[in-house]
């Protein structure tokens, strides 16, 4: 499985700089591969990587270090603040948030949740603020069920490549849904009462939005 894996990084690597719809499309050949010759690796890697008691599989934290924009996506929750921020705080917000990425889907990573991804259209690009953006619309649907979801990935383009920074669930923006609430708590509690609430729902499994 490992060896799809980096396989899938590194064609994902190449092609971003072209068209991210590339990437996602290799990846999930990648994964769903792996998925029907090795289901166990699957459910194997998923245990690592929701194990808090351990680091994150080197070809984990890569794999997310080089397709996730976490600049872009932790400004994009903390704006209009964002720059109000240390440089120590930004880093470890940018922790608490792939901490939460884990902990949201980390237990999807499983050889039991079987399912097709169908691209509805071309790419679409748009400037925005001086930035590059990327839309790729997606429908994910269950091989087991009639339920389906329909996801836009929000992609932005760095110095060497596109990578995700958003991303839209049946047209709800999870950036934008977490902006609303961050700027609530950090109008009233400042940047420490943001992290507590994030630690709190990492721990207890609380929604920050609601």
């Amino acid at each position: 499985m490992k060896a799809i894996l980096i396989a899938s990084i590194v064609s994902a690597y190449f092609f971003t700089a072209q068209n991210p719809q590339i990437m996602l499309n290799t990846q999930y050949k990648a994964y769903i591969t792996v998925q029907a010759f090795n289901p166990g690796a699957i459910k194997k890697y998923r245990d690592r990587l929701l194990n808090k008691k351990k680091l994150l599989p080197k070809s984990a934290q890569k794999f997310m270090n080089t397709n996730i924009d976490w600049e872009m996506y932790a400004e994009s929750i903390f704006r209009p603040n964002w720059d109000d921020l240390s440089k120590k705080q930004k880093a470890n917000f940018k922790k608490l948030l792939q901490r939460d990425v884990l902990e949201r889907y980390g237990h999807l990573f499983s050889p039991d949740i079987k399912f097709s991804a169908k691209f509805k259209g071309e790419t679409q690009y748009k400037n925005l603020r001086g930035h590059k953006f990327a839309r790729v619309s997606t429908t994910l649907k269950s091989t087991r069920s009639d339920v389906e979801i329909d996801i836009d990935f929000i992609f932005h383009r760095g110095p060497k490549r596109w990578a995700l920074c958003d991303m839209h669930i049946d047209g709800v923006s999870k950036s934008k849904s977490y902006r609303q609430s961050v700027r609530r708590i950090y109008k009233k509690h400042g940047y420490n009462g943001v992290v507590k609430i994030f630690e709190k729902r990492l721990a207890q499994k609380v929604d920050i939005r609601s």
